[in-house]
């Protein structure tokens, strides 16, 4: 299965929700989906970003990262740095939400006007790279009045961190902390601008209740978004004991350990976290109807400086109605010679083929366009 387009490397919030059916022009953006998931009331007039406190050196060419995220910091010594950050600037009001390690969520509202999230990140994610001027993208823009809000926006945010970076610079916590010869956190890196927007719901689409089994608040404010939902769990052992008692249509549990195993660049982790969960998987017990599908969000090479990669990822449908193709073993090579070779729009169609739910194309069934097969309660019914 190739999750969006051959090449193309995705994060997880983007690659789960194209996998649960929704396209990325639907996507509001990954800061909403993690303001979501940190519980924040979320406004409709407001942008939202990840923001991590980070450490820079300050050159001719502007201020090199030397570590995206401070180490050895304490919340006592981040909410004291961050209390004496500004507020408002240039009509533009700055909140943030401390998440967890050195990371918040950044909340910008206009205060006389609506606000873009059409801007570019600070945070240049990569090693040894330099921090980025925030500046309004212009084939996100629908129009010119849209460019010049972006603009507005992206100028505003930029005196804020320049502002935060003198403050942090100065700041008696990092005085101290440089006399103890630890990393100063001197720098607030941004990433991830979006704003609000409504979906429809994963039952709305797909006819199915769903839940998500998952540790992060990522997919907690995924499962929000999408109105499904969220049990949170500790481990893939406690998830895989927890679904005989799930009363879904549809559960979805993941599990980090692999992408977490990948990114430490030694393989053998990988197999071992690999090995771990065959075994797991193997002890769930299904029922007849179920349809168990086995899969992944994305690549995440085990070698090399990529995070994360653009290759196809193998999948597996398991299940009395699914057809039966020669492939004997589990991984991306043997897979490759499956009959099914599909992209991440066309598996919830597939989910619906399997469970004999899928809608017969150009049924008009009820008051809006369907996939799946609509019950007797979904739609209105012709009474005398």
């Amino acid at each position: 299965m190739t999750t969006y387009k051959e090449g193309i490397p995705l994060g997880t919030e983007v690659a789960h929700f194209l996998l649960w059916g929704y396209s990325l022009e639907e996507f509001p953006g990954r800061g909403v989906i993690e303001a979501l998931g940190e519980d924040i009331e979320i406004e409709e007039n407001a942008i939202y970003l990840r923001a991590s406190l980070g450490f820079v050196k300050k050159d001719e060419k502007g201020f090199l990262v030397v570590d995206r995220r401070t180490k050895d910091i304490d919340k006592d010594e981040i909410e004291r740095l961050i209390n004496d950050f500004p507020t408002f600037v240039d009509g533009y009001e700055f909140e943030l939400f401390y998440s967890f390690d050195v990371h918040f969520i950044l909340k910008i509202k206009e205060r006389n006007g609506w606000i873009s999230d059409k801007i570019s990140d600070s945070d240049p994610f990569y090693k040894n790279r330099y921090v980025m001027k925030v500046q309004p993208i212009k084939e996100l823009c629908k129009n010119g009045v849209e460019y010049n809000k972006a603009k507005d926006t992206a100028k505003a945010l930029n005196k804020y961190l320049l502002n935060v970076h003198k403050i942090l610079e100065n700041h008696k916590i990092n005085r101290k902390r440089r006399k103890m010869e630890k990393m100063p956190a001197n720098f607030l890196l941004t990433k991830w601008a979006s704003r609000y927007r409504k979906v429809e719901s994963f039952k709305e689409r797909w006819g199915m209740r769903g839940v998500v089994l998952g540790s992060s608040s990522l997919f907690k404010g995924l499962a929000k978004f999408l109105g499904m939902d969220f049990i949170k769990i500790d481990s893939f052992k406690e998830g895989i004991n927890l679904i005989p008692e799930l009363n879904y249509d549809f559960i979805h549990l993941h599990t980090k350990e692999t992408d977490e195993a990948a990114h430490t660049k030694n393989p053998l982790n990988k197999v071992k976290v690999i090995e771990k969960i065959d075994k797991l998987i193997g002890n769930l017990k299904l029922n007849d109807d179920d349809l168990l599908i086995i899969t992944a969000d994305h690549s995440t090479p085990s070698v090399g400086s990529l995070i994360h990669s653009g290759e196809s990822v193998p999948i597996i449908f398991y299940g009395k109605n699914v057809r039966v193709d020669s492939v004997k073993e589990f991984n991306e090579i043997s897979c490759s010679n499956g009959h099914l070779r599909i992209r991440g729009e066309e598996l919830m169609h597939l989910i619906l083929n399997y469970t004999n739910r899928a809608l017969l194309y150009g049924l008009r069934a009820g008051n809006r366009l369907r996939y799946y097969i609509p019950k007797d309660d979904d739609i209105g019914l012709l009474q005398e």
